[in-house]
């Protein structure tokens, strides 16, 4: 049974994402202003990805003073504009909406 269970994930088109979380879900947590500033689920969700990606050289955001606000009000305005039309994890939503806000130039 584990092999074929192995198979079927390796043959997968999508990595296999454990979240408790949907993409809609996500989407209603972030509703209301784009620059709210009062940190919340949404805000954490966000910024933990921000982190993840930018440490992991995934996304390379410039050294202006780009604010916390701003970035998380472009993510916000992303996921309103195509939250709910996305068919993958929230995880994957977030880094598509950071890798157009902050793409890595390739050498």
């Amino acid at each position: 049974m584990m092999p074929l269970l192995l198979a079927l994930l390796a043959a997968a088109d999508r990595p296999v994402v454990v979240s408790s979380l949907t993409t809609p879900q996500l989407v209603e947590q972030c509703r209301g202003k784009d620059d709210d500033p009062a940190p919340n689920f949404c805000t954490g969700y966000i910024v933990g990805a921000f982190d993840t990606l930018s440490q992991t050289r995934q996304i390379c955001p410039a050294a202006t003073r780009l604010s916390t606000n701003d970035m998380v009000a472009g993510v916000r305005k992303y996921l309103r504009k195509r939250g709910n039309k996305a068919t993958g994890a929230p995880a994957f939503v977030v880094r598509d909406a950071l890798r157009a806000a902050f793409p890595c130039r390739r050498k």
